[in-house]
């Protein structure tokens, strides 16, 4: 909601911002330690970071792979950290595409 500003990631924010928000904000479905997590994996139906990379996630044999990993706690996606860089990766590059395009448009193309 716009009421709490780190509830949502904008197309206006930094990528320090988008950082910040995804690692302390988005709710995991990793479990508690990660010997736990290595035996049973996460859950990803209440990972927000798996759920929005199911969303803006192009690569569909990547986002296969990922699930994979992270929902049996094994190889480079075992854990929570790994899924929410690898989405922040993909939400930086989206956001600085928008705001490159985005300072290109003058005032004339709007009107």
């Amino acid at each position: 909601s716009a009421s709490n500003e780190n509830s949502a990631v904008y197309l206006t924010d930094t990528p320090e911002m988008i950082e910040t928000k995804i690692m302390k904000y988005a709710f995991s479905g990793g479990r508690d330690t990660a010997k736990e997590q290595k035996e049973k994996g996460a859950d990803l139906t209440k990972d927000v970071a798996y759920q929005w990379l199911r969303f803006f996630l192009e690569d569909d044999e990547e986002l296969e792979r990922i699930g994979k990993e992270y929902g049996s706690g094994q190889g480079e996606y075992w854990n929570t950290g790994s899924v929410k860089k690898r989405l922040i990766d993909e939400l930086k590059r989206m956001v600085q595409e928008h705001q490159e395009r985005r300072a290109k448009i003058t005032d004339d193309e709007v009107r």
